[in-house]
């Protein structure tokens, strides 16, 4: 995540009581109500009342301190960050999948496919998708191309100034016979070394391709000795509600390893939001729980649909599963592998929090977005934009949030210029700013 990527921080504060150097640490962290708590991830103590689920003891003697992720629906429920998964045992080495791809340019070639166009409103490209298969075979087919990632995390202790390391587990995809596998950003988010795991037992170091924490999207990479099986990437765009649906992941770890779930799509392009980032999902009733993230969600014809993602956690609820659909997932992954990073998104280079009605009769502010910080040799520094300015308007519309900034925003390429009305917190004037807008990319 680029530390000054806008966002949105809703607490309150005193710029006199703000020293330099903790700015950027609270506005990094602070006031984020929906975000990726680590329900594989997050070192947690054995008695933390904040964990979602119990670790299971297998699993605890074996990884102590595993990281929990918790993801937030805004609209209601708690959501966690689904870690999907399965048990696939040493040896189960069922036939490879339709597909074959060895090297970066064939695998480009198969993400960058997109389905037919049509002018029919409603129609389905006209793709002879072959037989339905049975769960059972799609299981044969599918499970061998998911495999298990193990993330290690150090961190260190700075009151004992001791390191510690903690291991967290997750699901994948292959998507080309040398290696490079899809799996969600959070399930190696901040690791520093990646194992993959495959259905025949076989261990691989990974190297990080790239990472996208506004998609939730990861590319890695194996150099394997062994011949692996491929998943065929479908369309999602073509799915309907009401289809069957198959979950293949390794749900609370290895233990279970390759374990697959049948439902149906409950629903398509839901609309819901993780960390302050609003994704449109496949919505599923297949069973996925954590340590599924990065697992398959398959169609009736074996051919991957969605990289599983996120479920509803509640007594209440059962059955709200999540997935990223692949067919808005290829381009993305298509720059992992190719950049490192997603190419083409505009940034204007501050973080930033939500000034409300309250606040502004409280401070006597405008409504708008409030300037945290900017980044050093950004567009915003070069405009003049400091700490504690407040935009107002963006290319003659008003703003009020950092979701509407941001839309404004993104309508933009890098280069060009995003007209902004300030009002200035040292003055308490207002004036027009032109910021020059910069690539986005990782740090």
């Amino acid at each position: 995540m680029n530390e000054f990527e806008e966002k949105n921080y809703n607490e309150e504060f005193d710029y006199n009581k703000v020293h330099e150097g903790e700015l950027l640490q609270n506005s990094e962290h602070s006031g984020q109500k929906n975000v990726w708590y680590a329900d594989d991830f997050q070192p947690i103590a054995e008695n933390n009342a904040l964990a979602v689920s119990e670790k299971p003891k297998a699993r605890a003697e074996k990884t102590k301190g595993i990281r929990k992720y918790v993801a937030i629906i805004v609209a209601a429920a708690v959501v966690n960050v689904a870690a999907l998964g399965g048990f696939f045992a040493a040896g189960y080495g069922f036939g490879s999948g339709k597909l074959d791809f060895s090297g970066k340019s064939n695998v480009l070639a198969q993400l960058g496919q997109s389905p037919a166009e049509s002018n029919t409103p409603n129609a389905k490209p006209a793709v002879n998708l072959g037989e339905e298969l049975s769960t059972v075979e799609i299981s044969k087919k599918v499970g061998p191309a998911v495999v298990g990632i193990t993330s290690t995390i150090q961190s260190m202790m700075s009151i004992f100034n001791t390191a510690t390391v903690s291991e967290g587990t997750g699901s994948g995809i292959i998507i080309s016979s040398d290696g490079y596998i899809v799996t969600n950003n959070h399930v190696i988010d901040g690791a520093s070394s990646v194992k993959v795991t495959l259905n025949t037992g076989g261990e691989y170091e990974a190297k990080i391709i790239g990472t996208d924490s506004k998609t939730d999207l990861a590319v890695l990479k194996i150099n394997p000795d062994e011949k692996l099986t491929v998943a065929e990437l479908g369309d999602s765009s073509a799915i309907e509600v009401g289809e069957r649906a198959v979950a293949i992941g390794n749900p609370l770890g290895m233990e279970f390893f390759g374990s697959t779930t049948q439902g149906i799509i409950s629903a398509i392009n839901r609309k819901i939001t993780v960390d302050n980032r609003t994704l449109s999902v496949i919505q599923t009733d297949a069973a996925i729980n954590e340590g599924n993230s990065g697992g398959a969600l398959v169609n009736a014809y074996g051919q991957v649909i969605g990289i599983n993602a996120v479920k509803i956690s509640s007594s209440t609820v059962e059955g709200m599963g999540f997935a990223i659909p692949i067919s808005e997932a290829k381009p993305v992954l298509e720059d992992l592998i190719k950049y490192g990073y997603v190419k083409g998104r505009p940034v204007i280079g501050i973080s930033s929090r939500d000034v409300t009605e309250y606040m502004a009769n409280r401070q006597g502010w405008p409504v708008g977005v409030q300037v945290m910080a900017a980044q050093v040799g950004s567009g915003a520094e070069i405009a003049g934009l400091d700490q504690g300015d407040i935009i107002t308007k963006a290319d003659g519309k008003a703003v009020r949030t950092t979701d509407e900034l941001n839309k404004i925003k993104d309508s933009h390429k890098p280069g060009e210029v995003l007209k902004l009305e300030v009002w200035k917190y040292e003055t308490g004037l207002t004036k027009s700013v032109s910021v020059k807008l910069t690539e986005e990319r990782p740090n």
